[in-house]
């Protein structure tokens, strides 16, 4: 009998920890940016309804820096289990593998692909003291003094973006980096700062508020939330089209149905009516996209965040 129960037991304890009854424990969400930036916000929201259908707190843990790099090292390295999950995104899966010779993840091997999640444009904001009306004033006021005006990167997409200006407009603008968007921001309203891109959600209060001035949008199609401000298209950047987007990922290798799990719920969340209207809110359009289709996703926009580097004569560091 003894040995038959202690069998039972070693079987039971051989179960994958994918066919118990998880989450039994919080789940982290690691964001690669700050407090207050479009992911960030994007990442609580969905942590919140996350947390009530898994039956489990969801904690989203801020480490922003590095390009992002880091985060996505400590993810790629964490054990498959589905407590450790990640808010990736254009800057570490489609942008960084150009951006830098030597990258120590792989955004295809290393990740076990979730959901997309949400997508967005970026705002080129400048300082309302400031004469700039337009790129085109930009653009002017940079050929008549080479290397004086600024620009932050806080992120991939607001460098590619930037730079875009640079090469088609033929002008020299010192690139700023920066650790978190609201920083750069900041120093856009104090005057430290000339211009920087910004995802919607992160741009829309200051300009609303008149804190900045928005000069065009990086993605193809005007914004809902900020009508006025025409896109990179429309003033002089044909088929320029930089959208954002994010999605969730855990490590590779995390069992099949802990993905499916987490999948079939992020997506009824981001399909929820009043999920849409918390995201269009702050300038994020809900763009649920099941794991299945994610690899081919992923490939389309790293050979398309690959050519916006190229094109815009970015050096891989």
């Amino acid at each position: 009998m003894l040995r038959v129960l202690l069998a039972s037991l070693l079987v039971i304890s051989a179960v994958p920890a994918s066919a118990q009854n998880y989450p039994t424990r919080p789940v982290t969400l690691v964001v690669p940016f700050g407090a207050g930036s479009g992911t960030d916000v994007m990442a609580r929201t969905l942590a919140d309804e996350l947390g009530k259908k898994l039956g489990q707190a969801v904690v989203v843990e801020n480490r922003p820096g590095g390009s992002s790099i880091p985060a996505a090292e400590f993810v790629a390295r964490a054990a498959p289990d589905g407590y450790t999950l990640f808010m990736g995104g254009n800057t570490t899966h489609s942008a960084n593998p150009h951006l830098f010779k030597e990258l120590r993840y792989d955004p295809l091997k290393d990740f076990t692909p979730i959901s997309r999640l949400a997508t967005a444009g970026a705002v080129l904001v400048v300082s309302p003291k400031s004469e700039f009306n337009s790129i085109a004033d930009v653009v002017k006021a940079a050929k008549a003094d080479p290397g004086k005006l600024t620009y932050g990167a806080s992120n991939s997409g607001s460098q590619i973006a930037a730079e875009r200006i640079k090469r088609v407009g033929g002008v020299d603008i010192t690139r700023v980096p920066y650790k978190t968007t609201p920083q750069a921001l900041s120093d856009v309203i104090a005057g430290h700062l000339s211009m920087t891109f910004l995802d919607v959600a992160a741009a829309l209060s200051a300009v609303k508020n008149g804190q900045v001035r928005a000069l065009a949008i990086s993605s193809g199609t005007r914004s809902q939330l900020l009508p006025d401000v025409p896109t990179m298209q429309e003033v002089g950047f044909p088929g320029f089209d930089l959208t954002f987007w994010n999605g969730l990922f855990g490590p590779a290798k995390m069992p099949a149905d802990i993905a499916t799990k987490l999948s079939d719920a992020a997506a009824e969340i981001m399909k929820s009516d009043q999920m849409k209207q918390r995201l269009t809110a702050v300038g994020l359009d809900a763009a649920p996209l099941p794991a299945a289709q994610m690899d081919g996703y992923m490939r389309a926009e790293l050979d398309k965040w690959g050519s916006y580097v190229r094109e815009s004569g970015i050096q891989p560091n």
